[in-house]
């Protein structure tokens, strides 16, 4: 009986997984110079258009990355004021309790000496 298909020696017949990887780089190439040569971007203009959409998008992802941090750093700040605030009231409020402590021991001091 005859084998069917492609030659033993043939690197058609090899699986994926047995392919090397330079034998898949190479595929890959062609086929994307065949991409680029179907679709007309090997035209000088055409390729520059793609790289400056390609810029203009990593320009957008950084602005969009840059107002997210600042958003965070805002909230963040928000909160620190906020707990800042709590802590300067709650100072208030010890320093008018000591205050308050300090005039009625002195008080209490005066009464003893005038008895």
């Amino acid at each position: 009986m005859r084998q069917q298909g492609h030659p033993p020696g043939n690197p058609r017949c090899r699986t994926r997984k047995e392919l090397p990887v330079t034998t898949i780089a190479l595929h890959l190439a062609v086929a994307s110079v065949l991409v680029t040569r179907h679709s007309g971007s090997l035209r000088p203009l055409a390729a520059a258009k793609i790289v400056s959409q390609a810029a203009a998008g990593l320009v957008l992802v950084g602005v969009v990355g840059v107002g997210i941090l600042l958003a965070a750093l805002g909230a963040a700040a928000r909160g620190l004021a906020a707990v800042l605030a709590q802590f300067v009231q709650l100072a208030a409020r010890v320093t008018s309790a000591l205050l308050i402590t300090f005039i009625a021991m002195l008080v209490l001091v005066a009464a003893l000496v005038h008895h």
